[in-house]
């Protein structure tokens, strides 16, 4: 399904695009339109976050259904919202964006793909927004608008054939699986550190602020006409998958520190369009590291953590909005660093809260596994290690996995007389 959420997140920002400038926008207050649509996009995932947390919650083998229904709502509303209001738009993308963004997650834990997945559904939207204002302003909003709903419309007639056709199988592995999180949730509410929910809550909301707030201001001198721009585009697109892919491979703080490091020479650089475009795809590889983070942080509530983390980007977007003056490639430089530095500090306040050394297993969604082995209870935990055994850098693996390998070798040696 996150191939098919992929490409409706292209489709639905493509439609809000169209619709907002080349048919909403003409027709009335610019300004306001946008704030009401920025708002009730970003700002109204939070609570409709929560709201799809609870239905799920407790409803086993519910976990792939209730999410396609906010998202299918979330396309009908879009389509509809085309037509009437900015603020109608707005709730079909927040819908959307909410129930596609929370079965992602469901099957990025279930079939293991730590982040992976988060990284391709997050990345088409933003070429979708650009595809589609280019279209509205050009005057090709009608035609643009058909084409879009009849793709949509296929997409969602493909997505419900697949659940239809899966869904005993569906229901099983969602079942298994929020089994699994539930008991993950009983176990950890009674040891996990609020502690640490709050440090990834901070420093992620922190660091989505700067992200949004520096691609508002940040001007490119080279970035003008639609070859330029569709190419800054594309470097995002391919920057927020290369970011989960590389965190799933090299680790989260290696991830982290080279591309972000990188991303702030690179702006000092920007005035020339071969290190723009460099900055761009290295600043946005953070995007899908922050939500896998934030999920990972309180994996009982995917909704309310993507929510979260939208409600930081509407936040980045108000100083724009109101005025703020566009900045050079030092404001680049100084986002990249600080960002850097606080999703840093943040992993490493929280291995000293809980009191662990870089030689422990940690569990990402923060319980400490140091005692007894709980693979059992953690089917879709992947828990963070040291280099070495097949990761470079801190990687991830399965619960046990380290017990298991030291068993292993401890029975070797004693079948090889050591």
């Amino acid at each position: 399904m996150t191939g098919i959420y992929a490409a409706l997140h292209l489709l639905v920002d493509g439609m809000c695009a169209l619709a907002m400038f080349g048919r909403l926008l003409p027709r009335g207050d610019r300004a306001l339109a946008i704030l009401l649509y920025n708002f009730c996009a970003f700002a109204l995932q939070m609570p409709l976050g929560v709201a799809l947390d609870a239905l799920c919650g407790g409803r086993r083998g519910r976990e792939t259904d209730f999410p396609f229904l906010f998202a299918l709502a979330g396309v009908l509303c879009t389509v509809g919202g085309a037509f009437l209001h900015p603020a109608v738009l707005g709730i079909g993308n927040a819908l959307f964006h909410v129930g596609g963004g929370v079965g992602t997650i469901r099957e990025d834990d279930g079939k293991k793909w730590r982040g992976r997945g988060l990284g391709v559904f997050v990345a088409p939207g933003a070429l979708g927004l650009y595809l589609g204002g280019f279209l509205g302003r050009g005057g090709f909003w009608q035609t643009g608008a058909f084409g879009t709903g009849v793709l949509m419309a296929l997409l969602c007639a493909l997505a419900i054939r697949r659940l239809k056709r899966n869904g005993k199988k569906e229901e099983n592995s969602s079942g298994q699986i929020g089994e699994s999180r539930g008991l993950a949730e009983e176990t950890e509410t009674g040891r996990q550190s609020a502690c640490n929910i709050a440090i990834a809550a901070v420093c992620c909301m922190f660091v989505v602020i700067l992200r949004s707030y520096v691609g508002m201001t940040v001007a490119f001198p080279w970035k003008s006409g639609f070859p330029a721009g569709l190419l800054a585009v594309l470097m995002v697109v391919g920057g927020k998958v290369a970011g989960g892919f590389a965190a799933a491979r090299y680790g989260l703080r290696r991830t982290t520190a080279i591309s972000l490091g990188l991303a702030g020479i690179c702006y000092l650089c920007s005035d020339a369009m071969a290190p723009g475009l460099a900055a761009l795809f290295l600043f946005n590889m953070t995007m899908p590291i922050t939500l896998y983070w934030m999920e990972r942080s309180m994996p009982q509530m995917p909704g309310f953590a993507f929510g979260f983390l939208t409600f930081a980007l509407f936040l980045g977007f108000l100083p724009g909005y109101f005025g703020a003056a566009a900045g050079s490639g030092l404001l680049g430089f100084g986002g990249s660093i600080l960002s850097m530095v606080l999703l840093l500090a943040g992993w490493g306040w929280r291995g000293k809260n809980e009191g662990l050394s870089g030689e422990d297993v940690r569990d990402f969604s923060g319980a400490d596994h140091c005692g007894g082995d709980a693979g059992g209870i953690y089917p879709a935990a992947w828990h963070e290690v040291p280099g070495g055994e097949g990761e470079d850098g801190i990687g991830f693996r399965q619960p046990g996995e380290r017990r298991r390998n030291d068993r292993d070798r401890e029975a070797s040696r004693a079948d090889s007389g050591q």
